[in-house]
């Protein structure tokens, strides 16, 4: 070999190792903003390695799925589940359908479809091609932290109680109800291990309401039942859960916010921004959530606005957008009876 061609060899090699190292600075630096901006502190050196690793293989994914494809719909980025492993992911099931039997001390409630609600699914009239109930005072409260806890059941619960609070005349500005006393008194439901939408309300209309959050605050973990029947902020009667794609959108656009369960694919919990329209792999219910609107886009079609409970700072300020007919979104839906 010519001395030339190896001096240009040599060069190569060094102007490489300069490229590899300058990343893995880059990397490292963004590693310690990570953890600085979601609060990450880990009890070893070795648990802080393993994260790291599981945060630039998050952030890889990332990369390939906003810069592999420019038809993309929507993004993804970097939130406080980067540094999970896929194992801790799976293991946000928050729909459970093994419920346990209804204790004999509760009162009857009603589980039908009531002449409101068959008022409105009856109703062939043209629904407005865009709705959002964010939009309208005293219907839909702010985004709120589940930690972690697999309540999104309850979560989605109060979300479709809280749009009808004012809406009906038991409050006249609206105050956020307490999922805590969901999670600890539906004696129905797992807890922080998931539960159903129809266990909750069916506990809420038994027992004779539901308290607000700030007379019975979030803790985020399973505990003692001790709601106050004296600062209950709303009552129901019952409840009434059906499916169907067409009846949620007729819900929505003349209910309010509808609680529903869907499949959360892999894609979701990394979610930034945009319409989510990739179908989804299973049709095994996973999570509940409360739709909150919908809308049509030019190239995605119809979908809808759907809120989460996993912090203000995920997706589109804690909401999703996805594309109508996937995912399961339509097969269960809840709402309360008055």
């Amino acid at each position: 070999m010519k001395p030339s061609a190896l001096l240009v060899l040599v060069f190569l090699a060094e102007i490489s190792c300069q490229i590899v190292l300058a990343r893995q600075e880059s990397s490292l630096k963004e590693w310690l903003q990570y953890k600085r901006q979601y609060g990450k502190v880990y009890e070893s050196p070795e648990e802080d390695a393993h994260r790291y690793l599981q945060f630039l293989a998050t952030k890889q994914r990332i990369d390939q799925h906003n810069n592999g494809n420019k038809q993309v719909s929507y993004k993804l980025g970097l939130n406080q589940m980067a540094d999970w492993t896929q194992k801790e992911l799976a293991q946000l099931n928050e729909y459970r359908s093994d419920s346990v039997a209804v204790p004999r001390s509760w009162p009857k409630v009603s589980q039908r479809i009531d002449p409101y609600l068959q008022s409105i699914l009856s109703d062939r009239s043209p629904l407005p091609t865009e709705i959002d109930w964010r939009k309208v005072p005293n219907r839909v409260t702010g985004v709120k932290t589940q930690k972690g806890c697999n309540s999104g059941w309850a979560f989605a619960t109060t979300g479709v109680l809280e749009g009808q609070q004012v809406a009906r005349n038991f409050t006249k500005q609206l105050i956020p109800l307490s999922e805590q006393q969901i999670i600890d008194c539906t004696l129905t439901a797992g807890g922080c291990s998931g539960g159903q939408v129809s266990d909750a309300l069916h506990y809420v209309a038994a027992m004779g309401g539901i308290d607000s959050e700030r007379d019975y605050p979030y803790t985020a973990q399973y505990g003692l039942c001790w709601y106050l029947a004296s600062k209950i902020a709303m009552k129901i009667t019952g409840f009434a859960e059906l499916g169907g794609d067409d009846n949620l959108k007729r819900l929505v656009a003349n209910f309010g916010p509808v609680a529903i369960a869907f499949h959360k694919d892999s894609h979701f919990s990394h979610y930034k921004s945009g319409i989510i329209d990739d179908p989804c792999r299973q049709k095994e219910l996973t999570e509940w959530a409360l739709v909150v609107g919908y809308g049509k886009d030019a190239k995605v079609g119809e979908y809808w606005i759907v809120k989460s409970s996993l912090t203000p700072s995920w997706g589109e300020n804690g909401y999703f957008r996805i594309k109508r007919g996937i995912c399961s979104i339509g097969s269960v839906i809840t709402v309360p009876t008055f």
